[in-house]
């Protein structure tokens, strides 16, 4: 009996072991894919990204290892959305728009009293 105890606690210690193992080697690719996903490099944001869903769904992922992907996901998308909507609105604005002198009730560079 006392040789199935022994067992048991050692079987016990190994999967524990590695599980912590493998959460160790988790948390590493999490590391990487976080700083792949914030870099300035448009295709290892991509990676990043993608990689980041990935490992969200992972069994090993707590849930504020989730929530804290969730966050950087919200980050990088949300600064992608607001260059976009920039690049947008620079394209949109005519060219010759800034010149808030020649509205009425303005004065022209043209006008002159001689």
């Amino acid at each position: 009996m006392a040789t199935f105890l022994v067992v048991g606690v050692a079987f016990l210690a190994y999967r524990q072991k590695t599980k912590a193992d493998k959460r160790a080697e988790w948390w590493k690719r999490a590391q990487w894919t976080i700083d792949n996903s914030l870099s300035e490099d448009a295709q290892k944001q991509d990676v990043g990204l993608t990689v980041l869903q990935t490992l969200g769904k992972s069994g090993l992922a707590t849930k504020e290892d989730s929530a804290l992907f969730e966050e950087v996901s919200s980050a990088v998308y949300g600064e992608y959305l607001d260059e976009e909507l920039d690049a947008a609105l620079a394209e949109e604005a005519p060219a010759g728009d800034n010149d808030e002198t020649n509205g009425e009730g303005g004065t022209d560079a043209n006008d002159h009293d001689g």
